[in-house]
């Protein structure tokens, strides 16, 4: 699992970093350096996720759903520059 990954299953989620923290088990600033690509995701992080999420259809469609609004958003960012 990458940050990326791992930031979606928040935002999927609709939590804030210290309400996903929480849920998890761990604090908030590791939660924030993941996402950041500052900490590595432990085997007993990913394992903590595993007891609460899963990965369902509706979690990758909501991923296509997000990176296609992200290219878009992008797209129209360097159309501006």
């Amino acid at each position: 699992m990458n940050a990326r990954t791992f930031r979606l299953i928040r935002l999927h989620t609709g939590m804030t970093q210290q309400g996903f923290a929480d849920l998890i088990g761990v604090s908030k600033p590791t939660v924030s350096m993941i996402e950041l690509g500052q900490r590595t995701i432990t085997p007993v992080t990913i394992a903590k996720l595993a007891r609460h999420f899963e990965m369902t259809d509706e979690f990758f469609t909501f991923v296509e759903k997000f990176d296609g609004i992200s290219q878009i958003k992008n797209r129209k960012l360097s159309e501006e520059i």
